[in-house]
């Protein structure tokens, strides 16, 4: 095998390998799910949370079930309060009466938050679960690579001085 084959051989095999790493970065981006689970704070229900994380600025989508612990039984159509402070305390969001399993929330900025459900079913009871919110890495950033890969490879293949001769 020559040289030259050898060269495209490999530049065709780290091109195709940050091609599929890109795809493979970005389905799993959008699958990440983080579970979350808390014993409200007079042990009555656990409040568990499915958080679907987002980009900064985007909504964010959090699957909200109550259990009873005893029977670790779901309890559907529960009232709760919901309400997201930041580190430093202030309240970012509220929601008073809220029934429905899903709430869409977004972050302006990443950091650390509280996400607390609160007064559950009108008995005063609540559960509180720390965040981190994170900027997710941009995957276009991989394209961008691959692509200057990929003009790396047809500039070599053009330049008969061969840019990756040693």
């Amino acid at each position: 095998m020559s040289s030259r084959s050898l060269l495209r051989a490999l530049m065709t095999i780290i091109i195709a390998g940050a091609l599929i790493s890109t795809l493979s970065i970005a389905q799993a981006a959008a699958q990440q799910q983080i579970s979350l689970e808390a014993l409200s704070d007079q042990g009555t229900f656990i409040v568990e949370i499915i958080w679907t994380p987002d980009d900064i600025g985007r909504d964010n989508t959090f699957e909200i079930r109550f259990i009873e612990p005893e029977t670790s039984t779901e309890i559907e159509e529960m009232e709760y309060d919901i309400m997201v402070y930041e580190e430093s305390g202030s309240q970012q969001l509220r929601r008073v009466d809220q029934t429905t399993s899903e709430q869409r929330l977004s972050f302006e900025e990443p950091g650390s938050y509280t996400l607390r459900i609160d007064d559950i079913e009108g008995l005063g009871e609540s559960a509180s679960f720390p965040i981190q919110v994170t900027p997710e890495f941009p995957v276009g950033v991989l394209g961008v690579l691959a692509g200057l890969i990929g003009a790396i490879a047809i500039l070599a293949r053009r330049n008969s001085n061969n840019l990756f001769r040693f």
